[in-house]
């Protein structure tokens, strides 16, 4: 298998950061649980747990790890706008969220980690990281990540320092005090990995005063202590890429010392509505609850799979339907009558073609078009009285690995 990185921009041979095991560890960033749960949500979710559906087929064992920001400033300003503890906030919205990645069948997380559960955990690195120079308390009472200490922040985005300026300030998340242009920090690219605290919001006791976590420090934390100082695969939307993504390696491996911490870099295109990217900032969301109201959980996560996974996915209604028509294919395939005696319906170049297409950085179009091919000459094969019990098994594998219900259907 050939998984595309996002560092190195290429197709790269699958291999587990100790050659050989059959152990692989899968870090996802999860959402921020304030709003409810959108198809931007469900397409990261759907691709990570096709591609953990694959590598276990393939013999691997694996760790999913994702964690759940539940210390943010969207969490903080939402409950506050509501008047609900920022606590039981994050809790309602993180079960929509889990209740709709269940929808579409996607498999529990093997560990899944409350960001509030590993404060501790988080100060020891910042501590680590302050005694190292990597990072400084400022005037302000915020410590600082120092971008400068680290060679070749920003690395991962492969873009030059004001292009990573500009989407610094873009993209600052942690109050303003992460944008640039702040006098207490020594740089416009350095981020917060501990925030002061601010009147009327949670902390926690630390080294430096009360405060809570910086987002970044969140998944660096978690991360460590969960799959080691080097693990096999990262992942997220395309859109954490920088800072989240960028800020994540330079705290990890300067916590650790060990380079680099992921072996592959694995980003989902965004999903767009409208021609703009499908966000709760914007409000032109698609909810996973609403869409399975007018479709079937298998269409619209076999709709999610017909595009590839780095390629934004502009959303219709209409492709969904098409999907549907598309499982009703699959469906009457693996309910098809099958003779016995005769010969059987030659099945082996289809499971190829869909092996070798998830094969080619889980290229789940291609393998969904196998998938349908297959079917079709099973319907065919069986008007004619062919025997196609053999490749209605192989059928139901394919639909299996690509995660839909129909495989357990009797």
């Amino acid at each position: 298998m050939n998984l595309f990185n996002t560092l190195s921009q290429q197709k790269e041979p699958f291999e587990p950061v100790n050659p050989g095991s059959k152990e692989v560890g899968i870090y996802v960033c999860g959402v921020t649980p304030y709003d409810t749960s959108h198809i931007g949500h469900a397409m990261v979710g759907v691709f990570f747990d096709t591609l953990h559906r694959y590598l276990e087929y393939l013999g691997y064992e694996v760790c999913h790890v994702q964690n759940l920001t539940d210390i943010d400033d969207d969490i903080i300003k939402r409950a506050r706008r509501d008047g609900v503890a920022y606590d039981e906030l994050g809790k309602r919205w993180n079960q929509i969220y889990l209740d709709s990645l269940t929808a579409l069948n996607v498999q529990p997380f093997d560990r899944y980690i409350p960001a509030s559960t590993e404060v501790s955990t988080i100060i020891e690195i910042v501590q680590g990281l302050v005694e190292k120079g990597f990072a400084y308390p400022a005037r302000d009472g915020n410590v600082y990540f120092r971008a400068a200490s680290f060679q070749d922040y920003g690395k991962l985005a492969h873009l030059g320092e004001q292009e990573l300026l500009e989407k610094a300030q873009a993209g600052a998340t942690d109050s303003l005090a992460d944008a640039p242009g702040n006098p207490a920090k020594e740089s416009d690219l350095d981020f917060i990995v501990w925030q002061a605290a601010q009147p009327n919001e949670p902390f926690w006791e630390s080294p430096w005063g009360q405060g809570r976590p910086g987002w970044h420090i969140e998944c660096s934390a978690i991360g460590l202590k969960h799959l080691g100082t080097r693990f096999e695969i990262h992942g997220g939307g395309a859109d954490l890429i920088f800072p989240h993504h960028s800020s994540e390696i330079a705290q990890s491996e300067a916590c650790s010392g060990t380079s680099p911490f992921v072996k592959y870099w694995m980003h989902v295109g965004m999903v767009h509505l409208g021609g703009e990217k499908m966000s709760k900032s914007l409000g032109n969301l698609v909810l996973v609850g609403n869409a399975l109201k007018e479709f079937s959980p298998d269409a619209l996560r076999l709709y999610l799979l017909s595009t590839h996974y780095r390629t934004p996915l502009h959303y219709e209604a209409t492709g969904v339907t098409q999907a549907e028509g598309q499982v009703a294919v699959l469906r009457q395939a693996l309910e098809a009558h099958s003779s016995s005696g005769g010969a059987g319906l030659e099945f082996a170049a289809w499971l190829a073609g869909f092996l070798t297409a998830l094969d080619d950085d889980l290229d789940t179009p291609q393998a969904i078009q196998a998938a349908l091919g297959l079917a079709q000459e099973i319907i065919n094969a069986s008007r004619e009285g062919q025997e196609v019990s053999a490749a209605q098994k192989t059928l139901r594998l394919m639909v299996g690995l690509l995660g839909l219900f129909l495989a357990s259907a009797n």
